[in-house]
């Protein structure tokens, strides 16, 4: 029998990526707009549940990252995938707006759980088996090419399940899924840099976990850069299936449009740890805006998926980078709520910006729409090309 040899943290960290695999599989990521659709949603109405989610997780984020820090970010990690779960329950008996929007707000809960928590402990996991954080991109990375992978296979079998049986299918099928990622959380031995660090009172911890990312201008353009890059993200894979409904793209083609998209998480994830340069990183960051643009301008779904695929690889690339960037000035007891701190910036910046983009392409369309993408795309390489000058105004 063949035996697999693995190094110490590739087997510690086996039960994290076992979890993430199912995790990220949920059948349903593929078709929610057009299970929307077909419940009742328009394309502003889908505007407002992105509101309403983004809501619940910039009410959740920042706690749970400090809770994160102070607790267990295993325990939060359970938590978070639990909400999952109970998301996914919900939208099985989905036959309404008002329902489904419920299903989102779990969904809120489970993102703003996952948010900054899985980077923190891979980084830290990292440190206690090397001494050094040189490793994380190379183990983050693969964290992100799992859950690619994973998002291809549950976006094919998902498409294929509801094309060939009912929408509401591959939210029963991915019931089992979600619950199997629980088990795997459960058999993970975190590590414990983090708890070796926290002394301070609660609302101490609090203000020092703000005051880390808002007052230390070695870190303020990183920040700008990643929250920027965030909200990118967001738009990109939430609302992805919108291009594709604004151009009439085939319904049967979802399932590949959507497996496409979400192989640039693994794509992006093993790319970030071969990118070594600045120039290199802004390279990545000038093609991301050069395929907004192509965005813009595309009229055929065949071009609409180029641009999608392609902004999301050099962002799943850019976002590794940046991490680790920000984890190196932090220490281990404020890294998760940190990261929380910077996706609830995101976050207020995404609940008026899914109204605006959402709104405009109900009033106007999609390609009008688009330029709101492309403003947020240079604000976010301007701060990243601001970063060197200021560590040499430090140093």
């Amino acid at each position: 029998m063949l035996k697999i040899k693995l190094s110490p943290i590739s087997r510690r960290l086996l039960p994290l990526y076992t979890a993430i695999f199912f995790q990220s599989i949920p059948l349903w990521y593929a078709t929610e707009k057009i299970f929307m659709l077909g419940i009742g949603f328009t394309t502003a109405t889908i505007g407002i549940m992105f509101a309403i989610m983004s809501i619940v997780m910039l009410a959740v984020e920042t706690p749970s990252g400090v809770l994160a820090d102070r607790w267990s970010r295993k325990g939060v990690m359970l938590l978070g995938c639990l909400a999952l779960l109970i998301s996914t329950v919900i939208g099985v008996f989905s036959f309404n707006e008002p329902v489904y929007i419920l299903s989102a707000v779990f969904w809120g809960i489970f993102a703003a759980l996952y948010s900054g928590t899985y980077d923190a402990v891979i980084y830290d996991t990292t440190v206690e088996e090397y001494g050094d954080s040189k490793h994380f991109e190379k183990y983050f990375g693969r964290f992100k090419a799992i859950e690619g992978i994973t998002f291809v296979i549950g976006a094919l079998f998902g498409a294929f399940i509801a094309s060939t049986f009912d929408l509401r299918d591959p939210y029963i099928l991915s019931i089992p899924l979600i619950a199997v990622a629980l088990i795997f959380l459960w058999k993970f031995k975190e590590p414990q840099l983090h708890k070796a660090e926290v002394s301070e009172p609660v609302l101490e911890h609090i203000r020092q976990t703000f005051a880390a990312v808002l007052r230390n201008p070695v870190l303020l353009p990183v920040v700008i850069a990643t929250i920027g890059f965030t909200v990118l993200q967001e738009f990109i894979f939430e609302l992805s299936q919108l291009w594709f409904i604004a151009v009439a793209a085939p319904i049967a083609l979802y399932g590949v449009f959507n497996a496409a998209v979400f192989s640039s998480w693994t794509t992006g994830g093993l790319l970030a740890a071969r990118i070594k340069s600045k120039s290199a990183i802004i390279g990545l960051m000038v093609v991301t805006v050069a395929m907004v643009v192509l965005l813009i301008a595309s009229r055929h779904y065949f071009l609409v998926l180029i641009a999608q695929v392609v902004i999301a690889v050099c962002l799943i690339a850019v976002g590794v980078i940046l991490a680790k960037k920000m984890h190196d000035e932090l220490p281990s007891r404020l890294r998760a709520g940190s990261s929380s701190v910077i996706s609830t910036i995101a976050r207020i910046i995404i609940i008026p910006g899914s109204l605006l983009v959402t709104g405009i392409a109900q009033s106007y369309d999609m390609s009008i729409a688009t330029y709101v993408l492309l403003a947020v795309a240079i604000v976010s390489v301007v701060a990243f090309m601001s970063i060197k000058s200021v560590k040499k105004q430090i140093h």
